[in-house]
């Protein structure tokens, strides 16, 4: 856990006789206060972990139930002919999830 103390009024000024003093109007006072700043610091290796659970849900929904047999058997006739020509553009869309 990070605890940031942050003054406002790091040097403070010596008081000021009572009879020099004038009250201020309350529409012109302003928060001039101190401020106390609580984070919680993650480290790199929990946010990584975190991005790989988020990556893996948002795949794991993604998943159809894969290709009919004879989507299958279509494909493996082609790749064995050599006439089947991937799209390598199409494929590193659908693995970044922009497809």
């Amino acid at each position: 856990m990070n605890i940031t103390f942050q003054t406002l009024n790091a040097v403070y000024r010596p008081s000021v006789p009572a009879q020099n003093k004038q009250k201020p109007r309350p529409e012109t006072i302003k928060g001039d206060y101190d401020t106390v700043n609580i984070s919680h610091v993650t480290s790199s290796l929990e946010d990584e972990e975190s991005f790989a659970r988020i990556l893996a849900k948002r795949t794991a929904s993604q998943l159809n139930e894969g290709a009919s047999p004879e989507r299958f058997q279509e494909l493996s006739r082609r790749i064995s002919d050599g006439s089947y020509q991937p799209n390598a553009q199409r494929i590193a869309g659908r693995l970044l999830g922009l497809n």
